[in-house]
């Protein structure tokens, strides 16, 4: 498979996707509730926003602004749009960049499923501490292992840590964890699920091939082996 036709099937999967994580709608408000402000303001940050949903419900909800960071100038746009047709694009912004290079600091910061920006968790954690405010707080999501890897997965998703070792890890780079959670398997069904669908909506033979692949290595290998860890986070 040459490199453009893994940029279609990963671009289809993704718009079928809100959110391109193991993330229901019961746990979109639960994290949304946890991360009140708690005084006046108060301004959000994704980085690595993907479609920017998540950014769009947090300052929607808590009438506060914000700015989402994606390195795919197309999605940024897109999501641009979204933030005007629900009427908060004079407080939300989305910017077509780098989020490596971001350095304005922020009292809310999300970073979901893109510690990798950085090169992996515990450098993640270090460059986000330095972009979170003092008494703010950070909603950091990464994978880990929940049990020991076969070879192919340990291939596939690399060098991952146990939960404890992630939530260790936020603690060495200087934050408080205020909450520790995991996806369940049934939000991890539904992910997987929705995620093949859109490359099936492509009708290809190929595709259909591409998602028949990924199906096996999930049902055959990494589920309830990967899990994804989502901490709420004060810097100490």
């Amino acid at each position: 498979m040459d490199s453009q036709d893994r940029s279609t099937y990963l671009a289809a999967a993704a718009a079928n996707l809100t959110f391109n994580s193991p993330l229901s709608e019961d746990r979109v408000a639960d994290l949304i509730r946890r991360l009140a402000p708690t005084g006046a303001g108060w301004r959000a940050l994704d980085l690595g926003c993907g479609n920017g949903e998540f950014l769009l419900r947090l300052c929607a909800a808590h009438g506060i602004a914000g700015d989402g960071v994606e390195r795919d100038a197309s999605d940024a746009e897109r999501a641009q749009l979204r933030a005007t047709e629900r009427g908060i694009s004079d407080r939300v912004a989305f910017h077509g960049a780098d989020a490596a290079t971001w350095d304005r600091p922020a009292d809310l910061v999300v970073n979901v499923g893109a510690g990798h920006i950085w090169g992996g968790a515990a450098q993640a954690l270090a460059a986000l501490h330095r972009l979170t405010v003092p008494g703010g707080r950070l909603l950091f999501a990464d994978g880990f292992y929940q049990a020991s890897p076969g070879d192919q997965v340990r291939e596939t998703f690399g060098d991952l840590p146990d939960l404890a070792t992630l939530a260790q890890l936020a603690v060495d780079a200087g934050f408080r964890p205020l909450h520790v959670a995991v996806s369940t398997v049934a939000e991890w069904d539904d992910f997987e699920s929705d995620w093949r669908a859109g490359i099936e909506r492509l009708g290809t033979p190929e595709a259909r091939a591409f998602a028949d692949q990924r199906r096996d290595g999930y049902l055959n290998g990494y589920r309830d082996v990967v899990g994804f860890g989502w901490l709420v986070l004060t810097p100490a």
